[in-house]
């Protein structure tokens, strides 16, 4: 123990006094870094991300705010892009600058550029606009005297082609042409000073499988074109909304006019027989007629020199139920008749289909509903002939049988429950009575082909004649359309299908009744909606 005790003592003797400090300095330092780290992770912990700050200061100020769907989904964005530009008293020979740029970008035209390259009289010129930085560092590779690029900002839409309809899409200069970009014009520019982006109430979900049925739909039948919408009938929020053919708003310039042309709430069209139930309605809503009321149908009806018609000879009495379920002609033209043109054109204003439907795009066009001169026009419009008017039009007006008698206007953005206005139309009896025989029109009748086994679809289809050059109606040239509500024992949703120029025999329950029963099979999940297993294929 003794000799342990004095290497000790030796031991402490022998270590110099620095080196023991510079130690205790090495430690301390250590230690102070350790705890240092140690109050960072803490900061950070309770702090969030370090960036977000910087991010998010970087998104005021932009000339266009992002576009969401409900769920948050990005559907339109400002991006950093670059123009291609000259100048030319800088440029020494505007034809060789112009073969070697045209060798790094293909698409430019050389007589547009030699000439924007020779204009001395400009300070600077624009010779591509739009550049991305791959772009951009091809142009600056180049290393061409007198050729420069500046900044600026493109939008850009990161879903491609699906629901292109509904945004739209700007100019170069950020100018909005059609869509929201449009219909929402100072809503965006505001989301972009602000710093916030702007949530639309569309679903990509349902979106994504209105669109692919539509297209299958549109292709199958050789149309000319479609359309459809989907609303939530209780607040007017469009889920959905799809016009065909389809087209990349990224690409829009370079689209064909039938691409970019919005079907759903610019285009108006005689509806045909989507408006019968309407006139049903309308007959029980005035005291016109009974729910036990019979009526013989089986002889035309004759209006001066006009002839109506059904589809298919109806004998025997039959009751409202089965008019509206076998889609007579005669039956809604004798109703309309008992109206009146005034209690009719009422009731039509009152529905909404009157006047443009209210959707906040960049063409929400007005129905055409010329005057009533006499009892041919007063029949026509209770079969659907006489007032052509736009599918989101038809769409607000079936949300009478959402609201117990009282329509919602479509909108595409996010609506406070509490603040959804309601116009009365029918009386809740009345609707009520009008969805039970729009029940048996998909269980029993012309639109059997929407029946979804559990969903309870209630609906009716419609088939109109186009007008021919000569004013006459071309049995060849159809629109066909089904509208309908559901789920009918607890009715909330409202959709819409109409396919443009289809033939001769391919009326709405044949061509558009089962678009809409394929697109119900697919998004009734997603609203949470149970519906049978599909039978299985043998």
């Amino acid at each position: 123990m003794t000799v342990f005790s004095a290497d000790v003592a030796r031991f402490d003797v022998e270590t110099p006094a620095p080196a023991r400090d510079r130690i205790r300095l090495l430690a301390l330092a250590v230690f102070a870094l350790l705890l240092l780290l140690a109050g960072r992770a803490v900061q950070l912990a309770f702090s969030g991300d370090p960036l977000a700050g910087p991010r998010a200061a970087q998104l005021h100020g932009l000339p266009r705010g992002d576009i969401v769907d409900r769920h948050g989904v990005l559907l339109a964005t400002t991006v950093r892009a670059y123009a291609l530009t000259a100048e030319p008293h800088r440029v020494a020979n505007p034809e060789q600058t112009a073969d070697r740029l045209i060798a790094a970008f293909p698409t430019l035209d050389r007589t547009t550029l030699v000439r924007r390259l020779s204009d001395r009289s400009r300070r600077l010129v624009y010779l591509q606009r739009g550049l991305d930085e791959e772009q951009r560092a091809r142009a600056q590779a180049l290393t061409l005297v007198g050729v420069g690029s500046v900044a600026e900002h493109r939008r850009s839409y990161p879903q491609g082609a699906l629901a292109a309809h509904a945004l739209g899409f700007t100019d170069i200069d950020l100018n909005p042409l059609a869509g929201v970009e449009r219909g929402l014009d100072e809503e965006i520019r505001s989301a972009g000073r602000e710093g916030r982006t702007l949530r639309l109430s569309l679903d990509v979900r349902v979106q994504y499988a209105l669109e692919a049925e539509l297209d299958a739909a549109a292709r199958a039948a050789n149309a000319s074109g479609a359309a459809a919408i989907i609303l939530d009938g209780r607040s007017g929020e469009t889920l959905a909304l799809a016009s065909w053919p389809a087209f990349d708003p990224n690409l829009a310039g370079q689209a064909p006019d039938a691409a970019r042309r919005d079907r759903v709430a610019g285009d108006v069209h005689e509806l045909g027989s989507t408006l019968k139930p309407f006139t049903v309605a309308m007959a029980l809503e005035e005291g016109r007629a009974r729910p036990a009321e019979v009526f013989d149908l089986s002889q035309p009806l004759l209006l001066g020199d006009t002839r109506i018609e059904d589809q298919e000879r109806i004998v025997g009495l039959v009751g409202l139920r089965e008019l509206l379920t076998r889609s007579s002609n005669i039956g809604a033209a004798r109703l309309a008749l008992r109206l009146g043109s005034e209690r009719q054109r009422a009731y039509l204003e009152r529905l909404g289909l009157t006047q443009a439907s209210g959707l906040e795009l960049g063409r929400d066009q007005a129905p055409l509903a010329p005057p009533v001169r006499g009892e041919r026009d007063v029949a026509g419009l209770g079969i659907g002939y006489g007032l052509a008017a736009t599918p989101a039009s038809l769409a607000g007006a079936y949300t009478v049988f959402v609201n117990g008698g009282a329509r919602v206007t479509p909108t595409l953005q996010l609506r406070d429950a509490s603040a959804v206005e309601r116009t009365p139309v029918f009386s809740e009896p009345v609707a009520r009575q009008v969805l039970s025989y729009m029940r048996a029109v998909v269980t029993q009748g012309t639109g059997r082909a929407a029946d979804v086994p559990g969903l309870a679809v209630a609906g009716k289809t419609g088939t109109a004649e186009k007008l021919a050059d000569d004013a006459s109606y071309d049995e060849q040239r159809n629109f066909s359309s089904f509208a309908g509500v559901f789920p009918a024992n607890d009715p909330r949703y409202v959709i819409v299908v109409a396919l443009d120029d289809t033939r001769a025999g391919d009326r709405g329950g044949v061509v558009a009744a089962p678009v809409a029963g394929r697109v119900l099979r697919r998004i009734a999940p997603m609203l949470g909606l149970a519906v049978e297993p599909a039978a299985a294929r043998r």
